[in-house]
């Protein structure tokens, strides 16, 4: 029976044959998994695709765990409460904003394509801390393999629009298009997987050189529209950083949730910290998994109806809660 490889498949294919790293190759191999058709005349096909996807990630995992990379690593294990691609074309101010919210030692250069690898930082937010990742620039001439699949296993992305340049809105456009070519669709909305190979990441735009060319901020909010959120800032003179801190960690959609033991204060230095939609009862395994099986009852302050009262497990907490477990 013909394979009848679709032109998506032949593409992946090419881009394996040429691709210079393991990331690369997982990157390749996992669209050819993805477009190839399903159909008898594939199934032999198919197998070897996840044999050599499968031998590929053990190799790529045994080297980080090892430390024996020969080379940098295009992996990053994420840390913190939430991990943020910081995405956009050459010159938009990735490495600046990377460089002025986190403890990150990017190169910070007038000249394009300073980044070749990523570059992660935590940045503070009060008692939090989110990481920031700087990557290559991702433009119509050439994006390395391993930066989309950084994007697909990040929580959400920071898009920088340079509004020093006129012709930001068309470089926006192919990014989107880059990306969704690549089933990356980014979105004002909540992150999350759309279908069996196509992801959406909540994005904000970070507009940047705010103080030279201030005029320029309209002309984003507008091409943003009611698609994307927008906030502007300087990292020369500091304006709106402060804003753009706050609204990196909200789009992490991150809760911190705080513990109580009875009879005492909360302790309000260290939250949990839990994705948006989580329970009482997964606040409960993450303090301890072990707590479940002798959970009696769990009191709650913030987002109840009456501070303290009994919480049902279900009950989905929200920012700044606390939480007192009584066991059996």
């Amino acid at each position: 029976m013909p394979a009848n490889l679709s032109p998506e498949f032949i593409a992946a294919r090419q881009r394996f044959n040429q691709a210079r790293t393991d990331e690369e190759r997982l990157d390749a191999l996992q669209e050819m998994l993805a477009t190839i058709p399903k159909h008898k005349g594939t199934e032999k096909m198919q197998a070897d695709l996840r044999r050599r996807l499968a031998k590929l990630k053990e190799r790529t995992e045994q080297r980080r765990k090892s430390g024996k990379s020969g080379g940098p690593s295009y992996h990053v294990e994420p840390e913190g409460a939430a991990q943020i691609a910081v995405l956009g074309p050459a010159n938009a101010g990735k490495s600046s904003l990377v460089a002025g919210l986190t403890n990150a030692k990017t190169e910070v250069a007038p000249y394009p394509m300073s980044t070749h690898w990523p570059v992660p930082g935590m940045m503070h937010y009060e008692d939090v801390q989110v990481q920031l990742v700087d990557l290559p620039p991702i433009t119509p001439e050439y994006t390395e393999g391993w930066v989309f699949s950084a994007v697909r296993t990040a929580d959400a992305v920071a898009l920088c629009w340079n509004l020093a340049d006129e012709e930001t809105p068309q470089i926006m456009e192919q990014i989107l298009d880059i990306l969704a070519q690549r089933h990356i669709r980014l979105s004002g909305q909540e992150s999350k997987e759309l279908d069996w190979r196509t992801v959406q990441r909540r994005t904000l735009i970070v507009a940047t050189h705010l103080d030279v060319a201030e005029h320029g901020l309209a002309q984003a909010e507008e091409w943003a529209g009611d698609s994307f959120p927008v906030v502007g800032i300087s990292t020369d003179t500091g304006a709106g950083l402060d804003d753009c801190k706050r609204r990196l960690f909200e789009l992490g959609d991150v809760v911190r949730v705080y513990s109580k033991k009875p009879g005492e204060d909360p302790d309000m230095e260290q939250p949990y910290t839990l994705k948006t939609g989580a329970t009482v009862q997964d606040v409960v395994k993450l303090i301890h998994r072990d707590f479940v099986d002798k959970l009696r009852f769990v009191r709650l302050w913030g987002s109840s109806k009456f501070d303290g009262q009994h919480a049902p497990l279900d009950h989905q907490v929200q920012d700044g809660d606390i939480v007192e477990i009584h066991l059996a």
